[in-house]
């Protein structure tokens, strides 16, 4: 067995994002993306065992990467609203800074396959994230609904603005910023 050589992961991991985005995860075949890479076809199977298997590691890697860049200086300290405030920021910030990233998550949650991740996989990652949304609602200050019914209203906005922001290429000033926030922790927030 040949060792595995970190630099060949990372630019098939790179190569098959860049595909997806380009031409759809039907239409990105593994020799495409070996081809991409500028490795054998034979190369991918030493890491991937086969294409759901590469696609599912690349998902919940970028979903690590998106957790850690959510969660950046969030401190138990903060207040419920500024906590949320950060949160909702850095991932705007995220989604301006990793555009790819964004756009293969999306085309990855809108497939069939999303369904083979092990939600642990996937969340396990944003569990302070759920933890400040417990805390907020067990002091009344977040609305006592579900976690899914709070991240529609609060984040999904944000998704479609950064989407807006990727495929326009304008991105929101600091008052847009603070009006779309406003909204957000309006539909989330016991007033």
């Amino acid at each position: 067995m040949r060792p595995k050589d970190e630099s060949k992961r990372e630019a098939i991991l790179n190569s098959a994002m860049v595909l997806i985005n380009t031409y759809g995860l039907a239409h990105t075949s593994m020799s495409k993306i070996a081809r991409e890479a500028g490795v054998s076809p034979a190369t991918i199977y030493i890491y991937f065992e086969n294409k759901d298997h590469l696609l599912i590691t690349l998902y919940v890697e970028v979903k690590r990467e998106m957790s850690r860049a959510i969660l950046d200086s969030l401190d138990d300290d903060l207040e419920i609203r500024d906590a949320f405030r950060l949160m909702w920021e850095n991932l705007y910030a995220y989604y301006l800074a990793y555009p790819d990233h964004f756009v293969f998550a999306e085309q990855f949650c809108n497939a069939p396959i999303v369904d083979a991740v092990e939600k642990e996989d996937a969340e396990g990652f944003f569990a302070p994230f759920t933890h400040l949304i417990e805390r907020g609602q067990d002091a009344g200050v977040l609305k006592p609904v579900s976690l899914d019914l709070l991240l529609a209203f609060a984040f999904h906005p944000l998704t479609q603005l950064a989407k807006q922001h990727v495929k326009e290429g304008t991105a929101m000033d600091d008052e847009g910023l603070e009006a779309a926030f406003s909204c957000a922790w309006d539909a989330v927030a016991i007033s």
